[in-house]
Parts: C-alpha cells; sequence; structure tokens
C-alpha cells in the first residue's frame, strides 16, 4: 500500500487483486441481499481509493481495508433498511400510475390561512410575488438566512397539512 500512495499504478493494481477475493467473500458472508454485492464491492473499491492517504506504511493493510468495507457495508444496510420502509413490492405493475390525490384549490387556501404570518410572508414574496432571496429579506426586514428557514418551515408546514 506505501508504494500505491507513492503513486506506483502496478503496485495498487496488484494489492486491489489480492485483496479483492477477500473483500468479496468478506460481502458475500454479510450481506442478505445477493444483487447488492457487486455494488458494495466497487463503493468499498471506492472508499479504499479516497481513502488511501490515511493508510500509515508500516501496518497491516487488511485490517485498514476491512474497516473500510465494514463502514461500506454497515452504510449499505442502513440505506436498504430505510429504503425498505418506504418501497413496496409487487407481483404485478399497476395498469394505471398511482397518484397521490392534489389538494383542492380550497384545502390549499386554507392550509395556508393556518400558517405562521411569517412563514406565509415568506412564502408569498418568494413564490408568488417571485422575488430573489435578498430582496424579500429586505421586504420583510429580516436576513437572507431568516427567510430561508420561515420558507422551509413553511413547506414543511403545509406538507404536514395537505399531505397529512
Amino acid at each position: 500500500m506505501a508504494l500505491a500512495q507513492a503513486g506506483d499504478r502496478e503496485a495498487y493494481r496488484s494489492l486491489l487483486d489480492d485483496l479483492g477475493p477477500a473483500v468479496m467473500a468478506y460481502l458475500r458472508r454479510r450481506l442478505a441481499v445477493r444483487h447488492e454485492i457487486d455494488d458494495v464491492y466497487q463503493e468499498v473499491l471506492l472508499a479504499i481509493h479516497l481513502s488511501r492517504h490515511t493508510y500509515e506504511p508500516g501496518r497491516p493493510v487488511e485490517p485498514w481495508v476491512f474497516a473500510i468495507a465494514g463502514h461500506v457495508l454497515a452504510r449499505q444496510v442502513r440505506s436498504s433498511a430505510r429504503r425498505a420502509t418506504r418501497e413496496v413490492l409487487v407481483d404485478a405493475m399497476p395498469a394505471e400510475p398511482v397518484r397521490a390525490a392534489a389538494p383542492t384549490r380550497a384545502e390549499v387556501k386554507e392550509a395556508l390561512g393556518r400558517l405562521p404570518w411569517q412563514q406565509r410572508e415568506a412564502l408569498e414574496l418568494l413564490r408568488v410575488a417571485g422575488l430573489s432571496v435578498g430582496v424579500a429579506a429586505t421586504r420583510a426586514r429580516t436576513t437572507e438566512g431568516a427567510l430561508r428557514v420561515r420558507a422551509h418551515r413553511a413547506h414543511k408546514t403545509l406538507r404536514g397539512l395537505l399531505f397529512g
């Protein structure tokens, strides 16, 4: 690895060729979803490449590589778990695409009326009047950052009011 850090391409290729099968076996033993193994393997190789400057010459390379592989694997497992909570697997695609019901004009007006006045003002200046953040902040007598926060909170509140 020290030669690879110094820019020796052949040493780097040889290192990855030597470690590749062991990393692949490590991933196969730990990943439940088989079709993700190749993707995670590529992510591990990329992480090794991006982290190569952290390797300390003179120390064993395998623990360093497998620590990186463990971190990439943990990130993938967390990502898969989050995705599984949002995805619904079906045997056949529906004939018609499923669309969320759009709120009516009256529902939007009522939801806007329930916003705190500063959040409503931020939306009106940015979205309705189409002003830049700088101009809108000046009109609202606040900073650009505070106006962005108000607009963000307004969007979040509206999503909750309109889509539950």
